[in-house]
């Protein structure tokens, strides 16, 4: 009792934490029309999975620990729908599809900042945002229609053994997919930001170091959240693939880790903007308050960007908007 009672404290923090700190990230990016670059439409997506994952998942941890689940007719919607939080899995995968998609974006921004057919305008990060939710909700169909109650828990009840492990190695081929795709993108897109000679050997402004300053501070934040993605996803899928194919069986300490580590990567990802995002420093203490900075970073990257873009390619600031925007911080 008193262990369920320390990991349901731990528990009850993270989604607490969780649920206020991307409301934050939600209201900083929708209250400052200076942020809907397409890096932090990104990032106000990824804040909204991750919320939600916390809201959905919180049910199915509170009644899994602590009771038996209901019976009958109405425990069964009751599983389908909400203990069995089989949505709130849907969630987390549009949230694994979204930092893909920041890696690409980053990937783009730093290789090919005027590549005009690369940019990601509104219209397509609206195509796509849309996408990865529908998805995300049809990925999770068949496990949600095999949640079922037996014996006071709820949980999926596959027809066939071969049906739980197939299900289980497509959601972690997932992961791990995702996993490779980001880290063969921010290799490359380090290795232009910190180690390729050109960026060295070229005449650099003082425009231009702010604009490459940004770039990496933007490009650092995402890294340590894939890293972070990595790192909980990553051992929570691979012990989940063991004990479905019955090498490792999971015990309630192993299942206690897993969730932790699952709320934590969403938990956290609020504070690392904040801990590496001057801008969202600056944008977080101005909703709780504190005095307003004169100049703000994003602004002051702006100007720099436009004009990089005038000298580069002669056009007009209406036809380069999408290009000062990936690189904003």
């Amino acid at each position: 009792m008193a262990e369920t009672g320390i990991v349901m404290t731990i528990l009850f923090i993270l989604v607490s934490v969780d649920i206020v700190g991307n409301s934050l990230v939600c209201a900083i990016i929708w209250k400052n029309r200076n942020l809907r670059t397409p890096s932090h439409i990104l990032l106000f997506n990824l804040a909204v999975a991750d919320g939600l994952f916390a809201l959905l998942i919180a049910p199915n941890l509170i009644v899994n620990l602590n009771s038996k689940h209901p019976e009958g007719a109405g425990g069964s919607v009751l599983c389908l729908l909400i203990t069995g939080g089989a949505f709130a899995w849907a969630a987390a995968l549009c949230a694994i599809y979204t930092l893909v998609a920041i890696a690409v974006e980053r990937y783009y921004a730093v290789t090919d900042p005027y590549g005009k057919k690369r940019n990601f305008t509104r219209r397509k990060l609206k195509v796509m945002i849309a996408a990865f939710w529908i998805f995300a909700v049809i990925a999770c169909i068949p496990s949600s229609m095999y949640m079922k109650v037996n014996n006071g828990y709820c949980y999926g009840h596959f027809p066939k053994e071969w049906t739980i492990k197939a299900y289980s190695v497509w959601y972690a081929a997932q992961v791990f997919v995702a996993l490779f795709l980001m880290v063969m993108l921010y290799s490359r897109v380090v290795r232009t930001l910190w180690f390729e000679s050109n960026i060295v050997a070229n005449p650099v402004t003082s425009q231009r170091r702010g604009v490459m300053r940004v770039r990496k501070r933007v490009t650092l934040m995402a890294v340590v959240v894939s890293i972070i993605f990595g790192i909980c996803w990553g051992t929570t899928n691979i012990l989940s693939t063991l004990h479905t194919f019955k090498v490792f069986r999971f015990s309630k300490v192993v299942i206690a880790i897993c969730n932790i580590l699952i709320l934590f990567n969403s938990t956290i990802n609020p504070f690392v903007y904040a801990l590496l995002s001057e801008n969202f420093r600056q944008k977080l203490k101005e909703m709780v308050r504190f005095p307003r900075a004169t100049v703000g970073a994003t602004t002051e990257l702006h100007n720099i960007e436009v004009h990089i873009a005038r000298d580069k390619s002669n056009i007009p600031d209406v036809s380069i908007n999408t290009t000062t925007c990936v690189s904003q911080e």
